[in-house]
């Protein structure tokens, strides 16, 4: 169906182009004949309507002409084999074609009549040899534009393509330096109810952690997700903290309907999760609270501060890093980082998902 559009959309232009030409060649024809046509005078004898007739079938065959030398140079034209070589092929066709045209050439005589150049008394006819000529060149220098500007679309397309594999790899590079971390923290965890022999915490604990596993392997395909889908693994992710925490770590989730479509990058929210778990303080006596919360365009993600006492384990900061360097591949995006008031807070851009067809009602909604 495109190719059939791309394909009639050409031939549009090129009919539009070879009618332009046509009414070029013939303009004197055309202004004669506008200017008889007010007059009572009738051109050398001939009564009006014949030597319309004449000029409108010459018109057409120049239009004729024109649309065939055009389709000559874009005819299954392909960008990534166009050479000089192919070109000057093409070129060689319309000559062939153009000297074939001029022998069945109709011209209007000095007395009106409609004559072909093959049937006239002189072979060579000046004026037609001229708007041949002319409508050979103007075919030939379309052609060359028309590969420039098809070469350049072709560059814009490879250019994309290069610059997704490259966001592609990038992006990749990040999440595998997530995911080891990840999967360690939860074999460790998975390792401690083997020993306690909870052998129905750990199958259970299994199931989850394959259920977070396929999540994690599926988002690498995808590079923004829902937010309902990173939601919907958040709370698997939390089955396996409460295993390490349970009664000392509580997530809070406060996002309106409306949000749920919003877009951000796949594994977001698990990294910021566990990196309050890290340098926090979590007991019976001090838990941790977690909130989750749109505001506005931002998904924000806050927890007190209660850092630990012997913080031996301060880390690099890699997981906030690797956040915000996916944030600006495929968002062009900024997360925001602050802690004021005794609150660590990180802010997250929600995208909006892109729809097909747009609504020109703009709906209120709380993520607004």
């Amino acid at each position: 169906m495109v190719r059939h559009k791309i394909r009639f959309g050409k031939n549009l232009v090129n009919g539009l182009i070879a009618v332009v030409i046509s009414l070029i060649v013939n303009f004197s024809y055309l202004v004669y004949m506008i200017l008889a046509a007010r007059s009572t005078v009738r051109p050398h004898g001939y009564g009006m309507e014949h030597y319309t007739s004449s000029v409108i079938v010459e018109a057409l065959f120049y239009a004729v002409m024109a649309f065939v030398l055009l389709g000559v140079f874009t005819w299954r034209f392909d960008a990534s084999r166009a050479s000089s070589r192919s070109y000057g092929h093409r070129l060689l066709l319309a000559l062939v074609l153009a000297g074939c045209f001029y022998f069945e050439a109709p011209f209007v005589s000095r007395y009106g009549e409609l004559r072909i150049v093959l049937l006239a008394q002189r072979i060579v006819n000046p004026m037609v040899l001229l708007k041949i000529s002319f409508t050979l060149v103007v075919a030939a220098l379309y052609g060359k534009i028309y590969e420039l500007i098809a070469r350049q679309q072709q560059m814009s397309l490879e250019n994309e393509r290069l610059k997704t594999e490259n966001l592609r790899s990038r992006y990749d590079v990040l999440v595998t330096q997530m995911n080891p971390h990840f999967f360690f923290n939860s074999l460790n965890s998975l390792a401690m109810l083997v020993r306690e022999e909870r052998t129905a915490d750990a199958l259970t604990y299994i199931d989850r952690l394959s259920e977070t596993f396929r999540y994690v392997i599926r988002s690498g395909r995808n590079m923004l997700t829902p937010l309902r889908d990173e939601l919907a693994f958040l709370e698997g992710y939390k089955y396996l903290l409460e295993v390490r925490y349970a009664g000392k770590l509580f997530i809070e989730t406060r996002i309106p309907a409306d949000c749920m479509d919003r877009l951000l990058p796949a594994l977001s929210l698990q990294p910021l999760i566990e990196n309050a778990v890290k340098h926090n303080t979590i007991t019976r006596t001090k838990p941790l609270r977690v909130t989750i919360q749109a505001e506005g365009d931002m998904l924000s993600v806050s927890n007190p501060i209660q850092p630990k006492i012997d913080d031996s384990e301060q880390g690099t900061g890699i997981g906030l890093k690797n956040l915000a360097s996916r944030y600006r591949l495929l968002t062009d995006r900024e997360i925001a980082v602050s802690a004021e008031q005794g609150v660590f807070v990180v802010r997250l851009p929600l995208e909006e998902r892109r729809r097909e067809e747009s609504n020109p009602i703009k709906k209120e909604s709380a993520c607004e």
